[in-house]
């Protein structure tokens, strides 16, 4: 018996620690896609400069563009697209993550969360608002019985004066 329930904690255990080893993989694949588009974004920098210093010293001189212009605008619009697909396999991630996440899971990351968390503490994403706090919300909203302004609390509608009480 009690080696049955060992042999089921270590099961438990082992599929534990293969979800947390693979969040944690999703998590630094994310984290290298970020740094890879920050390089990009640094290099298209470092092209601007270069592109706009070609394009002042050949102005100067009185020459025309000539093939190097081009060659830096294809290579700026190749580290767009780069970073374009990039932000595509961080929302791959992120999808895949949030696909069995629960209520009290971030979406993001997977980490439990506690109730009434609006952003995760370990990777800082915004919490979505479940559908039952969006309806207590619009429940709540008192609306001005003249044109039907959401008026809050107050006592006189903003927008046309109408007294609330």
């Amino acid at each position: 018996m009690i080696k049955e329930e060992m042999m089921g904690f270590l099961d438990d255990l082992g599929k534990s620690l293969n979800k947390v080893g693979k969040k944690t993989s999703e998590m630094a694949s994310g984290a290298k896609l970020k740094l890879e588009i920050t390089k990009n974004k640094s290099n298209i920098d470092k092209k601007y400069e270069e592109l706009g210093a070609r394009i002042y010293f050949l102005n100067k001189e009185g020459l025309e563009p000539d093939e190097s212009i081009s060659e830096m605008i294809n290579a700026i619009d190749d580290m767009f697209l780069a970073i374009e697909n990039l932000e595509k396999e961080i929302a791959d991630i992120a999808t895949e993550q949030s696909d069995g996440a629960t209520e009290n899971t971030c979406k993001h990351c997977g980490v439990t969360l506690a109730e009434g968390t609006k952003f995760c503490g370990s990777c800082g994403g915004k919490v979505e608002e479940t559908k039952e706090v969006v309806e207590e919300v619009i429940t709540e909203k008192k609306l001005c019985p003249n044109c039907q302004a959401e008026v809050g609390e107050a006592k006189f509608c903003n927008s046309c004066g109408t007294s609330i009480e």
